[in-house]
């Protein structure tokens, strides 16, 4: 590595040589000839007096890896030349906002710079780093989730050298946190499942291109795809909100009094409780589902491609990616928008709504009418080629701009990759009481994404107006094989930033979530007995909130427990709070932090987009999202 005189000295050599009009940008030896565009390379910048102007960092520097030997890097358009430098370096001077470093070695990490000026003029100049994967032989075509389970029971683990007590985390002593939880890890292949999730992201994001992510950018962002034309997809998942929900128990979708609200605070000033039925999935990491999205999987994936209601959408998929991993994110987006509650109801429009080919009409003839080629066009040429909009083109840039959306860096994972310090002693033993196949806690959230991606009976307290169309309010989920009351199981990825809990988000805190657990049936009568709904941020000022937000909740809940069974993991209030704890180490500062480059890069500028309709969001204080 060069000193900082060593740099300066190498710079201010090479503005004599610039200002003599006899010099070009070498690459450095690891560099191959093209990047992302083989006209990347650009005659160098005019010399800049560090005293002149006031000069800008490039912003929303990320870098991530894209293989073992590549690293993939953006920043926002700058409109002038910009500098590129890996490890005090210069590997590029471009007029692009994007680049692949390609052919780095594994495992290794790099530092880089993106200026607009000098490398040593820390105002002009935006840095970051970034890891390669540990090897390039991992095709990154397994998701990290895992479905045969593989723990074990706490005692038979010889390392936790646990002789005495309830033999549970709680007698683990601290000399032996470290050996007990490394030894249910191994057991249950959690750095394959890691090296299987990071190969799988790197691969997805690198096969995205940035002009297609910019168009589904701003399109999710657009409520030019609402009917009325007052809500957007990011209405109810902005990234900035609980990696990509809206920290409502459930959402406000079209009417809303302020369209540009978003979050707690949100309201149609007219329905009392939402009509809206479930909560908001946080849209980071959909792309890592590969057997189906929603809360009941209604979106699914098989051999033979996406499977969803709709023989229309199946096909358009199809025709357009295949059985890509993008798939099944561009089949879902085709439902909200047709959804009447959340963006706008097709018999508005003279539509019906029980036939499968009058929703598609809708959607082209309607909502890709509403995008003109005048304003849109060449945000369809550069991610497609040519100036053509229909709504499968709509829903296929979407999903790249939602496949992007990948937030899996976190304090665990820092320790399973070997850094013993980067949890607490409470935390440890918090992963030790969640892997105990004595607690329950993976048979359902197992693997590196936590999750087995199965509906599953939770057994929830039922609120809100439900789905059923009896109209009770009762909400019987995913049903099948699982019987009344399945819902998928949800990643525990960023589970702390992703509240209110629940597919109504029925629980106010993620203890309280947690305790649901100690006992389905306890939990029910404990939470109407207390009708704790009505303590959740959305409707504690809601009067008679008991019988406008849940009249039928016990008997509903009651009859969905009468089918399914009974489920206890007995563990006491001390190790709920240990398995808590626990759980937020899963949180990706970058996805915890709405300042962070990565959150920022996913927010489009707040110019209006290409015609006006963007929604710029503000929550309920004004403050920009």
């Amino acid at each position: 590595m060069k000193s900082p005189i060593q740099l300066l000295l190498a710079s201010l050599f090479l503005l004599v040589l610039t200002a003599c009009g006899d010099v070009t940008v070498e690459k450095s030896p690891t560099e191959p000839d093209t990047g992302t565009d083989p006209a990347d390379p650009l005659e160098p910048v005019d010399p800049v007096d560090p005293g002149e102007g006031n000069l800008t960092a490039p912003q929303e520097f990320i870098a991530n890896a894209f293989s073992g030997t590549s690293i993939g890097l953006s920043w926002v358009d700058t409109g002038s030349t910009v500098k590129l430098y890996r490890d005090n370096e210069l590997i590029i001077e471009t007029l692009g906002n994007d680049y692949i470093d390609l052919n780095l070695n594994v495992n290794t990490q790099y530092a880089y710079a993106v200026t607009t000026a000098d490398v040593l003029q820390e105002e002009a100049t935006s840095r970051v780093t970034a890891k390669t994967l540990i090897n390039n032989s991992n095709a990154g075509h397994e998701n990290g989730a895992e479905t045969v389970i593989a723990n074990d029971r706490l005692l038979n683990f010889t390392e936790c050298n646990i002789t005495s007590g309830r033999q549970t985390a709680l007698d683990v002593v601290d000399a032996d946190l470290d050996a007990c939880l490394g030894a249910m890890l191994e057991h249950n292949d959690m750095a394959g499942h890691l090296e299987d999730m990071r190969a799988f992201t790197a691969r997805v994001r690198s096969e995205q291109s940035p002009q297609m992510v910019e168009l589904g950018m701003r399109l999710f962002h657009n409520k030019s795809l609402s009917g009325n034309g007052d809500t957007s997809c990011s209405s109810c998942h902005h990234p900035a909100l609980g990696c990509g929900g809206d920290d409502l128990s459930m959402p406000v979708g079209v009417n809303a009094l302020n369209p540009a609200l978003l979050g707690p605070g949100r309201s149609d000033g007219t329905n009392i409780i939402p009509t809206v039925p479930r909560n908001s999935p946080a849209t980071c990491n959909t792309v890592l589902w590969s057997r189906g999205l929603f809360w009941d999987n209604r979106v699914g994936q098989n051999a033979r491609g996406v499977s969803t209601d709709s023989a229309d959408v199946n096909g358009l998929v199809d025709d357009a990616v295949g059985s890509s991993d993008i798939a099944m994110l561009m089949a879902q987006a085709h439902f909200p928008v047709t959804a009447a509650p959340e963006m706008g109801d097709i018999k508005d429009f003279n539509y019906d709504d029980g036939i499968d080919s009058e929703h598609t009409a809708y959607r082209e003839n309607i909502l890709a009418a509403n995008l003109s080629i005048e304003k849109w066009g060449s945000l369809f040429e550069a991610a497609f080629g040519n100036q053509t909009i229909n709504y499968s083109r709509i829903a296929q840039a979407m999903a790249a701009y939602e496949a992007v959306q990948i937030f899996i860096d976190n304090p665990f994972f820092d320790y399973v990759d070997g850094d013993t310090t980067a949890i607490t002693g409470n935390e440890k033993r918090g992963a030790i009481t969640f892997m105990n196949s004595s607690t329950g806690c993976t048979f359902c959230h197992a693997g590196s994404f936590f999750t087995t991606e199965a509906p599953l009976p939770g057994n929830y307290p039922q609120i809100g107006v439900g789905t059923d169309e009896s109209g009770n309010g009762a909400d019987l989920g995913a049903q099948g094989l699982t019987g009344a009351g399945a819902f998928r199981a949800p990643t525990l990825l960023n589970v702390a930033i992703t509240g209110p809990w629940g597919h109504n988000g029925q629980f106010g805190t993620l203890k309280r979530n947690v305790e649901h657990y100690k006992g389905h049936g306890a939990s029910v009568a404990a939470y109407f007995a207390a009708n704790e709904m009505c303590n959740l941020d959305q409707f504690k000022d809601l009067a008679d909130c008991e019988n406008v937000l849940a009249p039928n909740g016990l008997t509903n809940s009651e009859a969905i427990l009468a089918g399914n069974t009974e489920f206890s993991n007995n563990i006491s209030d001390e190790e709920v709070d240990l398995v808590v704890e626990f759980l937020g180490t899963l949180t990706d500062p970058d996805a915890a932090n709405p300042s962070s480059n990565a959150i920022q890069a996913l927010i489009p500028p707040r110019d209006g987009g290409p015609d006006g309709k963007q929604v710029d969001a503000v929550d309920r204080d004004g403050n920009e999202l």
